[in-house]
């Protein structure tokens, strides 16, 4: 399933797909667009099917609720959320219209990978381990976009990323999600992938 976000800055499509036999995906994804920013996030569940489902819906609530806190102070909160649940790892970024910036939260293996339109490629080193209520040191970085820029997030089930410059020449994410991602680019897992276009 594909869900498409706009505003005057930003374009993102979302493609949503369940491990094969699975009713439901352990993966959730949520995307906030204010006029001053947008929150784009993918939570992982740990596992698959229901339990990780409760995990990665618990984390989305949290973000949901307290998008307009820091990146820090959002993913702690989801830290306590996951408190006697399953676990989750997650993304978050933040972007900063008016700095014109991107600040980045992770735990775990979900990936990042800015595509600046002056050819630069930024891809941060997720932080190892998951979120399950224990206390742990939760980091914030942040990066300057340009204009034309691309990004994407994808959770695990994502085994092979398309080349940059098919990033960089897309229009519109929502007319070329599809193009960019084919079966073999999927591991035998849940999947979400979060493809954006900066203006």
């Amino acid at each position: 399933m594909v869900t498409y976000y706009s505003d005057k800055e930003l374009e993102v499509a979302a493609f949503e797909r369940a491990k094969p036999g699975k009713s439901c995906s352990g993966d959730a994804h949520k995307v906030i667009q204010t006029e001053g920013y947008t929150i784009c996030a993918i939570v992982d569940g740990l596992g698959s099917g229901e339990s990780a489902f409760q995990s990665s819906k618990a984390a989305i609530d949290v973000i949901e609720a307290y998008q307009e806190l820091s990146l820090n102070q959002i993913v702690e909160a989801c830290n306590e959320a996951l408190v006697n649940k399953r676990g989750a790892v997650l993304t978050v970024i933040k972007i900063d219209y008016h700095n014109r910036k991107i600040s980045y939260c992770n735990h775990g293996n979900i990936g990042f990978v800015l595509y600046l339109s002056d050819g630069t490629t930024v891809q941060p080193v997720p932080a190892r381990g998951y979120l399950s209520g224990r206390k742990q040191p939760i980091k914030t970085s942040s990066f300057p976009y340009l204009s034309d820029s691309a990004f994407v997030l994808y959770s695990d089930g994502l085994k092979k990323r398309p080349d940059k410059n098919l990033f960089l020449q897309m229009k519109s994410p929502k007319n070329e999600i599809k193009s960019l991602f084919s079966e073999e680019h999927y591991a035998i897992d849940d999947v979400t992938i979060l493809v954006g276009k900066l203006f």
